[in-house]
């Protein structure tokens, strides 16, 4: 029961963080008096904000930091600070009279000043819960293989025999613990490729360049990529290449 309130709340928390915080303080930054959009308006104006700064950020970290969920999370948090701090200081400047607020039982409810402030706190409780590691979350490790440009456009599928090319091994892992791989490469019973002893902390990704030269000519050979870890799982790759005499 503990586990499944712990889900639900982490859920909202996450659709709260990348779906509704981000968008409400930007309204509050470009339409800070309570006459500038209505209470529907400034809501939908704030989900579909939330989801292009999310878009936006998602894409940012692509072609830098590189996007993973962690990352994510942690950027978006940031942005939050950065709009609530934007917004509240967007506020004080408007005339009081104008300034946004919510009237409850009589008594007005100053916005974004204790609004901004919830908000900051909800991303911050928020980014703690989606980085914590769920109690029954199962672990993995992600496995891939990239062409030499770190691409998946361009693998070598047809090679000649004896002649080098290049290939990216990637892992990540996820296993919520430290983890420690060792793998091989091979095409039908020869060894072109091997790693072991490979220790990853929890979250931490490893990309580097493999040469492989292969010599048993023949059409749509299956070259195998093999994983093992040390809580004994496995994880298999394979390309199919065709090699041709020089």
């Amino acid at each position: 029961m503990d586990t499944v309130i712990l889900s639900v709340f982490r859920l909202l928390i996450g659709a709260a963080l990348f779906f509704f915080v981000p968008g409400f303080l930007l309204t509050v930054v470009l339409f800070p008096r309570k006459q500038d959009l209505r209470s529907l308006e400034r809501v939908s104006v704030a989900v579909i904000t939330s989801i292009l700064v999310s878009i936006a950020d998602s894409t940012v970290l692509l072609v830098t930091l590189g996007l993973d969920f962690t990352t994510l999370a942690l950027s978006m948090s940031a942005l939050v600070a950065v709009f609530a701090a934007s917004a509240f200081v967007r506020w004080r400047r408007v005339l009081q009279s104008d300034r946004l607020v919510v009237r409850g039982a009589g008594n007005r409810i100053v916005l974004p000043a204790v609004g901004a402030a919830i908000c900051l706190c909800l991303a911050l409780v928020g980014t703690t819960l989606l980085l914590a590691p769920h109690p029954n979350e199962a672990g993995y490790s992600e496995f891939y293989v990239l062409d030499s440009n770190r691409q998946t456009v361009a693998y070598p599928t047809n090679v000649t025999s004896g002649t080098p090319f290049t290939l990216i091994l990637g892992i990540t892992n996820y296993e919520n613990a430290s983890n420690t791989y060792a793998g091989t490469v091979s095409l039908g019973n020869s060894t072109l490729y091997r790693f072991d002893n490979l220790t990853l902390i929890q979250g931490q990704n490893v990309e580097w360049p493999i040469s492989i030269s292969v010599t048993s000519l023949g059409e749509k050979q299956k070259l195998n990529f093999t994983l093992v870890d040390s809580f004994d799982k496995t994880y298999e790759l394979h390309l199919w290449v065709n090699v041709r005499a020089p």
